[in-house]
Formats: C-alpha cells, sequence, structure tokens
C-alpha cells in the first residue's frame, strides 16, 4: 500500500497516478468528482464509514444525491465556489447535524487534469 499524507500539497499528482485498487487500500476517504458532483471514483475506506457500497454510487451526485446533508453547512459552497474560481483546494473540518456520522476533516482538491476534483475525508 502507498502512504499518500492527508492534506499534502502534493496529493492530486500523487493520486492521479494510483488505480482503483490502490485507491482502495488508503486509509482514508478518497471521491473524485466531476464539476457537477457526479462521482466518478469512490473508495472502500468512506463506503465503510458512509455504510454505502462504492460501486452503487458510481454516476450518482454526491451533494444531491449520496450526501445531500453537505449543502446544509457550507460544504458543497465551499466546493462551488473552489470550481468556479478554478483553484479548488481548501482543508476544513466538518459534521453534519443531521445523522450520527462523526467529526471529519475535508480536503477539497481540484485534480491535474482541472475538469475533475478529489474530495478527501478523514475521520478525526
Amino acid at each position: 500500500m502507498q502512504f499518500v499524507a492527508f492534506g499534502s500539497d502534493d496529493i492530486a499528482n500523487i493520486f492521479a497516478k494510483l488505480s482503483p485498487a490502490e485507491l482502495d487500500e488508503i486509509p482514508y476517504g478518497v471521491i473524485q468528482v466531476d464539476r457537477s458532483g457526479t462521482i466518478l471514483i469512490y473508495n472502500h475506506a468512506l463506503g465503510a464509514v458512509a455504510r454505502l457500497d462504492p460501486k452503487s454510487v458510481i454516476g450518482k451526485n454526491f451533494f444531491r444525491e449520496v450526501a445531500p446533508c453537505t449543502a446544509e453547512t457550507g460544504f458543497r459552497e465551499r466546493f462551488e465556489k473552489g470550481v468556479a474560481a478554478g483553484n479548488l483546494n481548501v482543508v476544513f473540518e466538518w459534521r453534519t447535524g443531521k445523522y450520527s456520522m462523526p467529526v471529519v476533516q475535508v480536503h477539497l482538491k481540484q485534480a491535474v487534469c482541472g475538469t475533475k476534483f478529489w474530495i478527501f475525508v478523514k475521520v478525526l
């Protein structure tokens, strides 16, 4: 398993080189979405925390269908603002009030290709 530090500056370059199997070995949540939030990659670590089968969420909208709670506390706004500005790269702590989810640290990062975006989630 490759070690990739959560929140590292070069994380987008590192993750661009990993296979789906290697992404599933990452011990924190890894999601890749397009600019509208459609899920392209969803790893097993996040599936375990969210109690979702990663294969069942591919192609769904992360913000509307999988995690609509992200609209309530500025999570989605941070994503949309960074995408619109063309420089998404923000780290913050987040917790939804509606579900019994743990407090997490989130890193939103533009992918190397520029048309895809990473959402990294680490339980604190």
